[in-house]
């Protein structure tokens, strides 16, 4: 008894950790989904007997800065993935490509040059110019973690430079992430936002 009220007293002391914070609100998810019970609170999330397996996944969605956590834990509910492989690249690899797709414009540039803005900071050169000189494996690194979206790619003077200057490595490394087929489809349907997409990477020098 008394080293399950330790346990439990050390879950609790946890709380404030990223990956305990992520877990316990993917647990809360989980829980209204497949109960119509009373809300829950933390000090039930550490009692239950999901905590390890929900503060595992929380880990994984902080060491590998998932996008959107709980659009994350949506999909994986609807795709009834099991919680023991929640952690897993090939899962999220999987939603990765459908939230890109899906995403608001807006809010894919707005990351985009975020991260542009950091490996420009990495590489000494103008956030500007981080797609024409900057470190190309880097790049393509972020692209296959979202981090850079096909919305500034395939929108700026830039992106479209950047992409016909790929090796073939490195263009295979991307690809699925930026299927021109697919996004090119994308596109299409979305033309109306893509003069706005367009002038402010412009008027940001892309």
């Amino acid at each position: 008894m008394l080293k399950h009220l330790c346990e439990t007293k050390r879950r609790w002391l946890n709380k404030d950790m990223q990956g305990n914070r992520i877990g316990f609100s993917a647990w809360v998810q989980f829980y209204t989904k497949h109960s119509r019970k009373a809300k829950k609170d933390y000090m039930d999330f550490a009692k239950s007997a999901y905590y390890t397996a929900f503060v595992k996944f929380g880990n994984y969605c902080a060491e590998a800065n998932v996008l959107n956590p709980s659009r994350y834990v949506d999909w994986l509910l609807k795709e009834q993935i099991s919680i023991d492989t929640w952690n897993r690249d090939t899962n999220y690899s999987r939603f990765l490509l459908e939230y890109l797709k899906s995403e608001d414009p807006l809010d894919a540039i707005a990351r985009s040059i975020e991260t542009t803005v950091m490996l420009s900071e990495q590489d000494r050169i103008q956030t500007k110019d981080t797609l024409r000189y900057g470190n190309r494996n880097r790049i393509c690194y972020e692209i296959t973690k979202g981090k850079i979206s096909p919305w500034m790619l395939y929108q700026s003077d830039s992106g479209l430079e950047f992409i016909e200057q790929l090796d073939s490595t490195q263009q295979k490394m991307i690809l699925e992430y930026i299927n021109p087929e697919q996004w090119a489809i994308k596109f299409k349907r979305s033309k109306n936002i893509i003069p706005e997409v367009k002038q402010l990477l412009k008027a940001a020098g892309y």
